[in-house]
């Protein structure tokens, strides 16, 4: 179990993200968006960059968000697109940056969306996952509020459903408290077999009653109870940090001080250390 972060929940800008981060012993870095855009459809120059950046500091790229199925099934030319070019683009950067781990969505459901089209949601990501079988790819199914794979235990049935070795989850404790659940131990629960990695952010409610991402700690995720569970017969590879709240530095910082304060009574992979 390795900890990694976004790399533009610091900056944009690689090098001076993993400036910030190697400052703070991150040397795992999830790559989403870059500054000329969001992968895979970025300046060739650019993922040249983060290749020379890896290469000069020893680091490992844990997998790329390309932002694949942020979209509704109604959405029929994006669709299109994203099933017959983004999808192996997607693989193609995923590859030249080393990282089998490719991070996806569950479609966006409007609230009068029928039930009927979570078919095609299964048979979608279903002929997703046996891409990624056939080409050697991990994807890692989100979960995000308004989606169909918005929940824990709305995530779990669709990888129940599909039933693939290749389609797993990036689970999102903060998102599905966002969408409504106690993420854990309720969400974690019915997820539990299906989680790869993680991402660390917290949520809350502030007294007017807007909803808001905050530093782990402040918010309404009960994170002492998720990592401990996390240390329990799951097989995550990493833990990474999404920061979502500004100023990213400063909070990103602040997210891994408390991040290493809650794993200090567990053995982990020497993959950092706090300086």
């Amino acid at each position: 179990m390795r900890l990694a972060i976004v790399s533009d929940e610091i900056s944009q800008d690689f090098r001076k993200a993993v400036e910030y981060g190697i400052e703070w012993g991150i040397t795992d870095y999830e790559i989403r968006s870059l500054i000329t855009g969001r992968v895979p459809y970025v300046a060739s120059d650019e993922i040249n960059l983060v290749l020379e950046v890896t290469k000069e500091y020893d680091l490992n790229i844990s997998a790329i968000s390309p932002g694949l199925f942020k979209i509704s099934l109604l959405d029929e030319e994006q669709l299109k697109l994203q099933i017959e070019d983004n999808i192996y683009e997607s693989f193609r950067v995923a590859d030249r940056l080393g990282t089998r781990n490719v991070i996806i969505f569950g479609f966006r459901r409007y609230p009068k969306e029928p039930q009927s089209d979570y078919v095609q949601v299964i048979h979608i990501l279903g002929r997703m996952a046996a891409l990624a079988e056939k080409y050697g790819f991990q994807l890692l199914l989100e979960n995000e509020p308004e989606f169909w794979a918005d929940t824990g235990v709305n995530t779990a049935k669709i990888l129940d459903d599909i039933d693939s070795k290749n389609l797993k989850a990036n689970w999102d404790p903060a998102n599905a408290a966002a969408a409504g659940e106690i993420p854990y131990p309720y969400g974690f629960l019915a997820m539990r077999k299906h989680v790869r990695s993680i991402h660390v952010k917290d949520f809350r409610h502030d007294a007017t009653g807007k909803a808001e991402y905050v530093v782990i700690g402040e918010g309404e995720v009960d994170w002492t109870g998720q990592f401990r569970a996390m240390m329990h017969g799951v097989n995550i590879s990493y833990i990474t940090i999404e920061t979502h709240c500004e100023p990213l530095i400063m909070n990103s910082h602040r997210n891994i001080i408390k991040i290493i304060d809650l794993l200090e009574d567990y053995e982990l992979d020497e993959s950092y250390v706090i300086k």
